[in-house]
């Protein structure tokens, strides 16, 4: 437990206030100079934590003064006092906007300063009374420099939400609770919680105290619930958000956790190896793929036979999402459109398709996309050519070809396991896409034993020639590609 700023220093309100805040500063500026930060380095571990401890002591210390002061900005800023309010009288809208100025603070920690210091010090009723302040224990903590100003924000915050429909008695129980726990002093004596530990135990409070709240809460929620998707590109990504209930949120959480905890490393077969059912058994470590655009990052992995996942967590859950549209889109639930499950039309020349170089347009999106990514999606989905003349008229319709039914998908499943064939993948076989391991424009067949299964991002791995895929005895064997291999940082 720490000590109160008092006990190093005392600040005089009158009337040498002003001579011992500047004695003050002073001081600190000495502070400063004796930790002496360009040379941290010769520092102890205990010195170093020790000096951070007592400067963030400093610093609490003077959110408690700065919370004060900005609460009583904000009284003389009061729009009732019209051109004659502090604000006003500088050519600020509001109070906040003049803190932001005088203490280069931003608008939400200004915001938060007067929030703090209207809860927390002495009040003045409209009859110029004095009233004591709403939450006399954070007062208390925080001017001592025990608690910061955001353990102060939470607790306030919290209690204030139930104060109207709570005992009075009760509140105040909470608030010393939240304050024993935040310096140190709770249940277990000597170990302050940090910041973002009491806004979870003040939630708490509050749902404890305000028990009939919870559900008007829940449902301004579920009104706010929102979810959007940009119609342009921008830089190649459409980007999308939104906010959802909280037993969605949960359900989402669930899902990610389940598909990407690493309960199985996934493998490969280097080429090269050979091993039993075709060489899988060959590798032995966390793998899944890696950008063809750098591939000199995966050298020491794929010289020992592997190469580890190159995606950060945010990539491994958008590919998840990716194979939750697709399963969706598949199944037998969705409405159809013009009879037709949900279709993404693209269009792509034929020259493109047979050089495997330049661009193709998917409809409803203004921006071009390579011909990697319409491969992609022409290996998993049926295609139905449409031939036009050079003015745009359609001249004539061919037939439905290549798409994998139903039935085939479930025999691939049946083969390789529930899961993307990449071992170790864990995202489902059914929110996956059906990859030709020949070519059907090479005359692959649109067959169980020419087909399977990659979630979105392994599909491109193969697409864009990081993997190469080839089919033994009827089971799909993954390979590094024998053109990436003979790069010198592969040897």
């Amino acid at each position: 437990m720490t000590a109160p700023v008092s006990a190093f220093a005392s600040v005089p309100l009158e009337p040498e206030g002003q001579a011992a805040l500047t004695g003050l500063l002073q001081h600190l500026g000495q502070v400063l100079e004796v930790v002496d930060v360009d040379h941290l380095d010769r520092l102890s571990g205990d010195e170093l934590l020790t000096q951070m401890g007592q400067v963030a002591h400093l610093m609490r210390g003077s959110e408690a003064a700065l919370a004060a002061l900005s609460a009583e900005v904000a009284v003389r800023s009061d729009p009732t006092r019209g051109s004659e309010g502090l604000a006003a009288r500088l050519t600020y809208q509001r109070p906040s906007q003049l803190i932001e100025v005088i203490t280069g603070l931003s608008a939400a920690s200004a915001g938060r300063l007067i929030r703090v210091g209207q809860r927390t010090c002495v009040r003045v009723s409209d009859a110029g009374l004095p009233l004591p302040p709403l939450f006399p224990t954070v007062g208390a903590a925080l001017h001592d420099g025990l608690i910061g100003i955001e353990t102060a924000e939470y607790i306030t915050r919290e209690l204030s939400l139930a104060a109207p429909r709570a005992e009075v008695e009760h509140v105040r129980i909470a608030e010393q609770e939240l304050v024993g726990q935040a310096t140190g002093a709770g249940f277990r004596p000597g170990l302050p919680l940090s910041a973002d530990l009491i806004a979870i135990q003040a939630r708490q409070w509050r749902e404890r105290l305000d028990a009939n709240g919870i559900e008007p809460r829940s449902r301004r929620a579920f009104e706010k619930r929102d979810f959007w998707v940009a119609r342009n590109e921008i830089d190649g990504l459409v980007k999308f958000g939104g906010q959802v209930t909280i037993d969605v949120g949960a359900k989402l959480h669930a899902l990610f956790d389940a598909i990407l905890n690493p309960r199985t490393g996934p493998r490969f077969q280097p080429n090269g190896d050979s091993g039993e059912n075709g060489g899988s058994a060959g590798a032995d470590t966390d793998t899944t793929g890696e950008d063809c655009s750098e591939p000199a990052s995966v050298a020491d992995s794929a010289r020992k036979g592997r190469l580890e996942d190159p995606r950060t967590a945010g990539q491994k859950r958008a590919d998840v999402f990716a194979a939750m549209i697709d399963s969706l889109a598949r199944s037998g639930d969705v409405p159809s459109v013009s009879g037709a499950s949900p279709t993404v039309v693209v269009t792509v020349t034929a020259d493109v398709l047979a050089s495997n170089t330049g661009t193709g347009q998917i409809v409803g999106i203004d921006s071009p996309v390579p011909v990697s990514t319409i491969r992609q999606i022409l290996c998993d989905g049926a295609v139905l050519p449409v031939f036009l003349d050079p003015d745009g008229t359609v001249v004539a319709l061919g037939n439905k070809q290549r798409e994998f039914t139903r039935t085939q998908r479930m025999g691939m499943i049946a083969r390789d396991g529930p899961t993307c064939a990449m071992p170790g993948c864990q995202i489902p076989a059914t929110g996956c896409e059906a990859h030709h391991v020949i070519e059907h424009s090479q005359g692959g067949p649109t067959h169980i034993d020419n087909g399977v299964l990659f979630c979105w991002f392994h599909h491109r791995m193969v697409e864009t020639g990081i993997f190469t895929v080839t089919m033994v005895n009827g089971t799909p064997i993954i390979t590094i590609a024998e053109t990436i291999r003979r790069k010198p940082y592969f040897q």
